[in-house]
């Protein structure tokens, strides 16, 4: 999926990125070893922590989405259970290198796999500790996936001292020592994240940190917590950095981890000369979080010692980025970690660099750069990394030619909808092909047709509209205006004044807004009106996606893409008695079977586009899938356009 960028005018607005990817692999996690159902807020929804998600339920433990907050059910220290199918991790190394912690001291076996890039990154850092707490891998060389783990327990407690700065190694012992007996101590030379120690002493366990050695007792009594995931300081380095090479910008990213681990990145742009501050800070959790009001800026080239990079790691790519807007040289030191990142990622910076005209240099731990006016105008390559891809994206919002990046699906590993925040702060990025993508996703209901298309329309940037909403909108409007919806010229003026703004209004899902669409639904012109209102939405500039029951048949017919997702009306009724009872409504499962059965009978045989598959759509049954299952199959078919 190629994106551009473009010189774009002053970014202004108040917003909020993803939750940090980090805290949000160990909530889920350290969840799934408490005792009682943990509930966390704000969890990054990137494909990342989504692939721990999947892995920890092949794990035995089950996690469920209600509405906006995500409910763990831990097992217990020692209660996993051996999972029948392999462990894909997609793109995520932490989430890869903490689980292979987390099941190292359990007397079963687990395989772990992942993409392309997770497959060709070291893992003999992590295996080499917890080889010595008794076990054994079968891997590829240099310990590369796909891998074997066979576990020990119980297992052997250790002290380690860690010889490269490692978060997730360090993480990693500490998950193997909770179902270890007797005392697993880390030692490290330089602190790294330490997310994980303060989430461990959030539930409960005993663990004390004394100078450079953290000490955990193995087998605590973890208990279930509610938990806010903070935003994430490395997404929130993205738009920040936008609004400082963008002349007149001045934006505010809301509820971010100010962890001072994680902020070495904001320290150096303030030595640079950025317009930061920190308002309204406060402890969350065990974090601590502010908001972060940035302002356009004149930088000045700095030099960030080596000591520094482990609290800035994932933010060299766009450090660089600002230091090639910056007056004068940037050298940034002790750059080696980045060589095994998703990609080379030292390397990827500087044939970014260059390919726009910026003038660098590299040596294996250390990159220089000459800032000033960024020529931009090139392609760079991404290497499946995604803070390249974001941070090259920046580079071209003050370019004096378009960036482009040759792949953007990997964003969504950490900062789905990435494209759609930048646009709206007034970011000019787009895809870069000739005609933007229109997909089309039709179904019964409850058949997973919105969260697919909300994904889908995120990993594309393109905006999302569920057609089901609209009908219900006319009748908010009516019933809100004193109106009568059994008044037929007054149901189409109301259809008439519609706006995709409407399609949000909470109130929406009342009894009484349902009963005034099921009225004016009947009447043609209404119809008519609101048919033309999708057909417009679909030709916007940036491609749209639409779910409904008609969308690759009626609406869109020529759809560059249609998916018509189903599944078996008892699986269905399951996600949706689960779904309202999550949403606190008290409702007897037979009941929504016995709804869902209506409705498909009744679409099925209606008069006016009755529900069916388009020929050329791509039918999927998501009886036996998960949600995940169901996007990546799709995120491949869109792949494949792009």
């Amino acid at each position: 999926m190629e994106l551009s960028s473009k010189k774009s005018g002053a970014l202004k607005g108040a917003i909020e990125v993803p939750g940090d990817k980090s805290i949000s692999h160990r909530a889920l996690i350290i969840s799934s070893q408490a005792t009682g159902t943990s509930k966390v807020t704000g969890l990054l929804e990137g494909e990342d922590v989504l692939a721990t998600a999947e892995a920890l339920r092949n794990l035995g433990v089950e996690i469920e989405k209600k509405n906006d907050e995500y409910h763990i059910k831990g097992v217990g220290i020692g209660g996993l259970q051996e999972s029948a199918k392999l462990l894909d991790m997609g793109n995520s190394g932490t989430g890869v290198r903490l689980l292979m912690g987390l099941v190292a001291s359990y007397n079963f076996n687990s395989f772990f796999t992942g993409d392309k890039s997770l497959c060709g990154r070291p893992m003999g850092r992590v295996t080499k500790p917890l080889e010595q707490m008794g076990v054994n891998f079968i891997t590829r060389e240099n310990g590369r996936l796909p891998l074997a783990l066979k576990g020990l327990s119980p297992a052997i407690p250790i002290e380690y001292e860690l010889p490269v700065a490692s978060a997730q190694v360090k993480s990693a012992i500490l998950l193997a020592g909770l179902n270890t007996p007797g005392k697993t101590s880390v030692i490290e030379n330089e602190p790294t994240r330490d997310h994980t120690e303060l989430m461990l002493k959030f539930f409960g366990a005993d663990i004390v940190v004394k100078g450079k050695k953290i000490t955990l007792k193995g087998h605590p009594n973890l208990k279930a917590k509610k938990l806010i995931v903070p935003a994430d300081p490395s997404s929130a380095a993205f738009p920040a950095a936008a609004a400082l090479i963008v002349s007149g910008s001045d934006i505010t990213i809301k509820n971010v981890c100010i962890n001072p681990l994680r902020i070495g990145f904001y320290k150096t742009l303030k030595e640079m000369g950025a317009k930061i501050s920190y308002k309204n800070k406060r402890n969350e959790c065990g974090e601590q979080v502010a908001d972060i009001n940035i302002k356009y800026s004149k930088l000045k080239g700095v030099e960030v010692p080596a000591e520094r990079a482990p609290s800035m790691i994932d933010e060299y790519p766009i450090l660089a980025v600002l230091a090639a807007y910056a007056t004068g040289k940037t050298v940034m030191k002790g750059l080696k970690e980045l060589r095994v990142k998703e990609s080379d990622r030292l390397q990827t910076i500087y044939d970014g660099l260059k390919a726009n005209g910026v003038k660098a240099k590299m040596t294996a731990d250390s990159l220089t750069v000459e800032g000033g006016k960024v020529k931009g105008g090139g392609l760079v390559a991404t290497h499946l990394d995604h803070r390249i891809a974001m941070s090259f994206l920046v580079m071209g919002l003050g370019a004096e030619n378009p960036v482009k990046v040759d792949d953007g699906s990997p964003i969504n590993t950490s900062f789905p909808g990435f494209v759609n925040l930048m646009r709206g702060l007034g970011a000019e990025v787009s895809l870069a092909r000739a005609k933007p993508l229109v997909i089309a996703v039709d179904g019964p209901a409850a058949s997973g047709k919105g969260t697919l298309s909300r994904r889908i329309a995120e990993m594309i940037g393109a905006p999302f509209l569920d057609t089901g909403r609209i009908y219900r909108a006319v009748g908010l409007k009516l019933i809100y205006n004193n109106k009568d919806p059994k008044n037929e010229q007054e149901a189409i003026a109301a259809a008439r004044e519609l706006k995709a703004e409407d399609l949000t209004n909470p109130r929406l899902r009342q009894e009484v807004v349902g009963q005034a669409a099921s009225i004016i639904s009947s009447y043609p012109e209404v119809r008519k009106i609101l048919l033309d209102f999708q057909r417009d939405f679909a030709k916007r500039k940036e491609g749209a996606v639409l779910d409904g029951r008609d969308i690759g048949t009626v609406v869109c017919p020529n759809a560059d893409l249609k998916i018509f997702v189903t599944a078996g009306v008892e699986a269905r009724a399951r996600r949706r008695y689960r779904e309202l009872m999550g949403q606190g409504v008290e409702v007897a499962y037979n009941s929504v079977l016995d709804d869902l059965n209506e409705r498909d009978e009744r679409d099925s045989k209606r008069d006016v586009a009755p529900l069916e598959a388009a020929k050329d759509a791509v039918v999927i049954d998501t009886t036996d899938m998960s949600a995940e299952e169901v996007y990546l199959k799709v995120r491949d078919l869109v792949n494949r356009l792009l």
